[in-house]
């Protein structure tokens, strides 16, 4: 079973990664002029790995640490 801590890290990570996408594909939008739809899927993704981060973050400082948990709650 793999614990909320390794979750919230790898939720966290991706959640950076995207982020920096994101930043990209509005740089690319902004001065290449490309399409402003190419941004719904990374701005999507990045908001759901947000909210992964701070589901598992919340429970791990309650100490659940090997429960579970439903981030869409």
């Amino acid at each position: 079973m793999i614990s909320n801590i390794a979750h919230r890290n790898v939720s966290l990570m991706f959640a950076i990664a995207l982020f920096c996408g994101l930043i990209y594909c509005v740089y690319d939008t902004i001065c290449k002029g490309t399409s402003w739809i190419g941004i719904c899927p990374i701005l999507t993704s990045t908001a759901i790995f947000i909210k992964f981060y701070l589901s598992y973050r919340k429970q791990v400082k309650k100490g659940n640490i090997y429960g579970k948990v439903n981030p869409f709650k």
